[in-house]
């Protein structure tokens, strides 16, 4: 099993949630420092679609009134600088706006990075994932942590005051030998179907997410263990964080396989909780 956070931040989710209520109970939580916290990511974290408001992101691309990094600023007590947008990726070929080195380097030119900025997360990797599966995994490897190495290392240079971290992915598989997923849940039906290369796709880009991680000292958050498979696509209606590619609750999401309202809200405090803690 993996640890939730390395480096920086080693307190598993549980453990960080109650010494987050321990430290609200003992008045010191009014302590959290005040400041930014700046976002950087692709549609996961983005995540604007039809059922709930879409805003302007600081980089210029429609983020949800309600995506995670808005959870995070609203329990962390900062100023939210959003600057994820669909198809953001680490190292294939993009638009600055969807580099995330172009995002750093935007956050720097509007001075969301610098001397105020407390905290700063990087939920990126999916969409090189899927673009470069023609690539050897050792390649595609050392490419996204070389890449998104640089990215952290710049933010880290103009607000090295700040807490950095990684953010994983929720499961898309089971963690059993099985692997199965759940692309289907629809008016109750979410049949479990076995998805062991998926798995190993989705294994891929987490490990070299903590590899990113740990090579420039920063967290890393391991959302699987908080949004496993059981209450991610194959959670009951109203309850799952992620949504399935055919779902019927559509009420509850924005976009197919991406976080529902209630899972951005519970990955949010995930990351929220981490953050208090390390103080």
């Amino acid at each position: 099993m993996q640890k939730n956070v390395v480096r920086r931040a080693t307190v598993p989710v549980a453990a960080a949630a109650a010494m987050v209520t321990s430290l609200l109970s003992g008045g010191v939580a009014n302590a959290l420092p005040a400041g930014k916290y700046v976002a950087f990511g692709d549609s996961f974290p983005a995540n604007p679609g039809q059922m709930d408001p879409a805003v302007p992101g600081r980089g210029g691309c429609p983020v949800s009134s309600s995506n995670i990094g808005k959870h995070v600023a609203e329990q962390a007590g900062l100023e939210l600088h959003d600057y994820s947008c669909n198809g953001t990726t680490v190292f294939i070929p993009n638009q600055p706006q969807k580099s995330v080195i172009g995002q750093v380097d935007n956050a720097i030119a509007q001075g969301s990075l610098g001397p105020d900025t407390q905290l700063a997360t990087f939920f990126v990797g999916a969409n090189d994932t899927m673009q470069a599966s023609i690539l050897p995994v050792p390649l595609q490897d050392d490419l996204y942590v070389k890449n998104l190495t640089e990215a952290i290392r710049k933010a880290q240079a103009v607000a090295p005051q700040a807490r950095i971290m990684v953010i994983g992915y929720p499961a898309f598989t089971s963690a059993d030998e099985t692997h199965y997923a759940c692309p289907i849940n629809a008016n109750g039906f979410a049949p479990h179907i076995p998805a062991s290369l998926l798995h190993t796709v989705e294994m891929n880009l987490q490990n070299r997410q903590q590899r990113a991680a740990a090579e420039t000292g920063v967290g890393f958050v391991n959302l699987k263990e908080v949004s496993h498979i059981d209450v991610a696509m194959c959670g009951k209606d109203g309850e799952r964080q992620v949504s399935a590619i055919l779902d019927s609750d559509t009420a509850s999401y924005n976009m197919t396989n991406h976080p529902t309202f209630h899972g951005s809200q519970v990955m949010g405090t995930t990351i929220a909780n981490v953050y208090k803690s390390t103080f």
